[in-house]
């Protein structure tokens, strides 16, 4: 869980922060390998994790942050294309996401490994798609009417494209990001274990419904009910 502060003339985390988020987000998604010992994949370079006894005191992360400033551009708008602003909630890179996202792909773990190559790829071939259109030579360069108009594109199920398994997996890490923060939490109404002053009694209907499935089950007090 993090509350991101959201400032929108800069970056919304400091790399303790996203470590902190990063680690909730692979609980969120079931991840084994986030704090393990692992290496990076043969695209990327090699640099060790934390190891089995990392310093959660005074958190660090031993790898540098690998996209470059086009592609955390890129990532950056997609994000606000999956979760836009909509009333009181903040849109995810006011939150922060796309650096998280950023986080994620440069840990040096198996599974994150995979995922940068996927992502990567992703928007390499986004890249390709705008240069195409004649309109921009990359998809961060393009204008928000044709950025919107390739994600839609993207994000169609029936359009076979070879961005399909980028777009599903991108998809869920920037909602499993965004839903782990303070203002995910608000959008849901969730609000988590709060002290009750009392227990409320059960209502009418609750212990008619009660009533019905003992019956049926046989627990009727016969004594009680007269039988």
């Amino acid at each position: 869980m993090t509350d991101a502060v959201i400032d929108p003339n800069g970056p919304k985390l400091d790399r303790r922060a996203a470590m902190a988020w990063a680690g909730a987000l692979a609980a969120a998604l079931g991840a084994t390998h986030y704090y393990g010992i692992g290496f990076g994949a043969a695209d990327g370079p090699v640099t060790p994790g934390y190891g089995r006894d990392p310093d959660m005191l005074n958190p660090h992360a031993p790898w540098p942050r690998l996209m470059t400033e086009r592609q955390l551009a890129s990532v950056r708008r997609i994000v606000d294309f999956i979760l836009p602003h909509e009333g009181e909630a903040p849109s995810a890179s006011d939150v922060g996401v796309h650096e998280l996202i950023d986080e994620w792909v440069s840990a040096p773990y198996p599974e994150h490994s995979r995922d940068r190559a996927l992502i990567f790829d992703g928007l390499t071939r986004l890249d390709l798609m705008a240069r195409r259109d004649g309109t921009a030579k990359d998809f961060a360069g393009a204008g928000k009417a044709a950025q919107a108009a390739l994600l839609a594109l993207v994000a169609d199920p029936a359009s076979k494209l070879a961005t399909a398994a980028f777009w599903k997996r991108l998809r869920r890490l920037v909602i499993g990001g965004y839903y782990t923060t303070e203002a995910g939490f608000a959008d849901i109404g969730y609000i988590g274990n709060q002290p009750l002053p009392s227990y409320p009694a059960p209502t009418a209907e609750m212990r008619s419904a009660m009533e019905r499935v003992f019956a049926q089950l046989g627990l009727v007090d016969r004594t009680a009910s007269g039988g």
